[in-house]
């Protein structure tokens, strides 16, 4: 029997003290609602903002919720997801450092509409209701910046939906490999590793599908060369043959 890898997926420290002010402030500069702001600028947004350290596989917040607060992701990995129909969770998006989440009155969301989870221990940062609307109020230009933001995530979501709501599973499970990838993968050995710990059972529960239906998938996949994979953590090794599955 070939002897198991090693797992070379590296964990992320969620203590929020290694939300050091550098950190906070390169990190808020890569957030899409504050680009257009000078550093004295990002330094009076991080003012308003509290650390929050979460474990992994922590909740951060629940679907129906009231929406109380907008999180921006520092160190680690989140997921957002929703359950369809028949109670399958489906996921909407994965978030890693620089991202934002969550939901608030002032965007015309008065619940939380998906939940999200720390798949890794994770750092975020964290502004409520009213600390965001003085932002709002004192940078126009970050208001403008939201509701094209809130746009295109409402638009990822629902072609997320519409994707694992039909989609053959090799279809679906392709997709989210490749999500995966475009946010949290990273060069190694000739390919490119999902720097997250990832069993079977949550892909499964990504893709909406048996845990015995994904592992049939991806050792079929590693026998063709298009994955790579261990106890808990896969690598895409043929981008470009995943690409052409997710397409169809």
């Amino acid at each position: 029997m070939e002897p198991r890898r090693k797992m070379p997926v590296t964990f992320p420290v969620a203590n929020p003290h290694v939300c050091t002010p550098a950190v906070r402030l390169s990190v808020l500069g890569q957030v899409p609602l504050f680009t257009g702001l000078s550093a004295d600028e990002l330094a009076q947004v991080d003012r308003r903002c509290r650390a929050h350290g979460f474990a992994a596989g922590e909740a951060i917040y629940h679907i129906g919720d009231a929406a109380s607060r907008l999180y921006v992701v520092a160190t680690g990995t989140v997921k957002a997801t929703r359950f369809n129909v028949d109670g399958r969770e489906t996921l909407l998006d994965v978030l890693g450092p620089g991202d934002f989440l969550g939901a608030l009155p002032a965007l015309g969301q008065v619940q939380y509409t998906d939940s999200a989870w720390t798949l890794t221990p994770a750092c975020l940062l964290g502004l409520d209701a009213g600390e965001f609307t003085t932002i709002m109020e004192e940078f126009p230009a970050v208001a403008m910046a939201t509701l094209k933001g809130v746009s295109r995530r409402l638009t990822e979501s629902q072609e997320a939906v519409h994707l694992l709501s039909g989609a053959p599973l090799e279809q679906r499970l392709a997709a989210t490999l490749l999500l995966l990838a475009a946010k949290v993968g990273e060069p190694w050995d000739g390919a490119t590793l999902l720097q997250m710990p990832l069993s079977r059972d949550d892909l499964a529960a990504m893709t909406g599908a048996a845990t015995e239906s994904v592992s049939r998938l991806l050792s079929s996949w590693r026998r063709r060369g298009l994955v790579e994979t261990g106890r808990r953590w896969v690598a895409i090794r043929d981008h470009a043959a995943l690409a052409d599955l997710r397409d169809g």
